[in-house]
């Protein structure tokens, strides 16, 4: 006899054997107990959450001549032939959308049933009908013959029309607790006779993400791969994820800001094969947990990742933690229109680890307080400006001098007047000569920065690179005249540069726009690179033209 998967062999064939969703499980129960059975319904869910199961359960019940505590007998013709009866009719939607095979349907419909009660018309993955099919659906979904049971499933509910959704009973399956997971593994393990790690059930359960067929089948490799005996270690190795050692060993490296390590972790994990968009997705996940131990205690069931966590708190700030799961969620959206994901991931990290140890670009010298609402945009006051003045003046370590070190507004007019569309192709196209110096004694650190900017005004004079990350905004402002040494090097141009936020430049965008558009020209004007016109122009001035009219934070 050939080999049965383990997902079916463990199949339930009674509401006694499934394993969460028990408010859905106890609505229907009863109403087959007190015959109240629907002719339609709607069941939508994450997929192997057990809306096939269940539907398969409603149809052997509702067909058994002898129920037994809302169970069935197990001995009846019907519970005995279950599998092969022609009373029971599973559409797949996915291969037979079309309104052929709905008409085909209807006509037989009418049709009594060969030995059950109840004809059950089980349509998997309903969503995938076609428009005319709904169509052909609806009348008979309304109205159908005493002895026809439909039992529609989904995984995208929102794709099914409302006129045939308001025709069901609808049930939504939620995705299953680790827990319940956990025991119906280790059920399946006993009768199997086979051992698993407590740890490893855990990890099978979370890797499952709530559903039970994809646990099952992952146990199912796993007994194959160990011969009967998993540990945690089996896991890393079949499911291709990153053991918690090897991720506290990599956060370290970050926070060490250890080049050289990133590099030859990202290289071993070229290697071995694993998918770097998973591996973000752990990373993000751990930093989760790690945030739940610190701030709410929250311990997770798997033993060595709380020995892990506990390993790796101390070393990990609140601020970097918060930066890096931001940093992580945009290289992950990135990656997904990158063919080069596992260098994109690299030098991203490369960055961050080099501005995160700069000491300087986690606590930027100015901050913009974005509201949640949109506020109307207010012209700051006399008395505002000198109290703004005075906080500084009170902080003389927190000079704003460090962002002004540079005429940034004469820099961005110089840019726009001279901007030249063919240069600025050719700087992108060449944008990626950067990555030959990542590694570069002289010019590693600020390669790593300008790989998260881009430049976005050109000529053979000027540039203006733009970066939704502050800290790298400032960076590039700080370190401006070794960058532009770079960029002289790679373009072939002396170049003077200017770094602007990404909001910042959409602003100054749709300025130049609408100055082009009604005839006014920017024309290149004389540099004050050292500020001598202090007295014309303070400070908050310009910092208030850079940023606009929103509050300002000093720290």
């Amino acid at each position: 006899m050939s080999y049965l998967a383990l997902y079916r062999k463990y199949r339930p064939i009674t509401f006694d054997d499934v394993y969460g969703q028990e408010e859905v499980v106890t609505v229907i129960r009863n109403a087959i107990i007190n015959n109240k059975i629907s002719h339609a319904y709607l069941f939508s869910g994450p997929r192997g959450t057990g809306k096939t199961t269940i539907a398969k359960i409603i149809a052997r019940l509702v067909n058994c001549d002898n129920l037994v505590d809302g169970k069935p007998c197990g001995k009846c013709f019907n519970c005995v032939n279950f599998a092969s009866s022609n009373d029971i009719v599973e559409i797949d939607a996915a291969s037979n959308n079309g309104v052929d095979e709905i008409r085909e349907l209807r006509d037989k419909i009418n049709l009594v049933p060969s030995n059950a009660k109840y004809k059950v018309y089980i349509i998997d993955e309903v969503h995938m009908l076609t428009n005319q099919a709904f169509n052909a659906l609806l009348k008979t979904l309304e109205e159908p013959p005493g002895h026809v049971i439909f039992i529609l499933a989904t995984t995208e509910p929102h794709k099914i029309p409302l006129t045939i959704a308001s025709r069901c009973q609808k049930f939504k399956f939620s995705k299953i607790d680790d827990d319940r997971i956990v025991d119906r593994l280790k059920y399946i393990a006993k009768e199997e006779e086979f051992s698993c790690d407590d740890d490893a059930y855990y990890e099978i359960a979370r890797l499952s993400d709530g559903c039970m067929r994809d646990a099952i089948n992952l146990l199912d490799q796993l007994v194959a791969y160990s011969n009967g005996n998993i540990t945690i270690e089996d896991i890393y190795k079949v499911n291709g994820s990153v053991s918690y050692e090897d991720i506290n060993a990599f956060l370290k490296y970050i926070c060490d800001n250890d080049k050289i390590k990133i590099i030859e972790f990202v290289n071993y994990f070229n290697k071995t094969g694993k998918e770097i968009n998973k591996f973000i997705e752990e990373l993000i996940i751990y930093l989760k947990d790690v945030i739940l131990y610190r701030n709410a205690g929250f311990i997770s069931n798997i033993g060595v990742k709380n020995i892990a966590i506990k390993e790796i708190d101390d070393l990990l700030e609140d601020n970097l933690i918060y930066l890096l799961v931001e940093e992580l969620n945009k290289i992950q959206n990135n990656i997904k229109t990158s063919s080069h994901g596992s260098i994109l991931f690299m030098t991203s990290i490369l960055s961050f680890a080099n501005v995160n140890n700069s000491g300087k670009s986690i606590e930027v010298v100015t901050e913009v307080v974005k509201e949640k609402v949109e506020q109307p945009k207010v012209e700051l006051q006399k008395e505002e400006k000198e109290i703004l003045v005075d906080s500084i003046k009170d902080k003389p370590h927190k000079e704003i001098k460090e962002v002004s070190s540079i005429d940034v507004l004469g820099r961005v007019n110089n840019a726009l007047a001279t901007a030249s569309k063919g240069v600025l192709k050719e700087y992108k196209d060449k944008w990626n000569i950067i990555n030959d110096y990542l590694f570069d004694e002289k010019y590693s650190s600020i390669a790593g920065i300008l790989k998260d900017s881009d430049v976005v005004v050109a000529s053979n004079e000027y540039a203006i690179l733009s970066s939704n990350l502050d800290s790298i905004v400032a960076r590039i402002n700080e370190n401006y005249e070794l960058i532009q040494e770079l960029l002289s090097k790679i373009f072939d141009n002396d170049l003077l540069i200017v770094a602007l936020s990404n909001e910042k430049w959409n602003d100054i965008k749709k300025k130049y726009i609408g100055d082009i558009k009604s005839g006014n020209k920017y024309v290149v004007k004389k540099l004050d690179e050292k500020e001598k016109n202090k007295e014309e122009k303070t400070a908050v001035d310009d910092l208030i033209d850079l940023v606009g009219d929103s509050v300002i934070e000093y720290k």
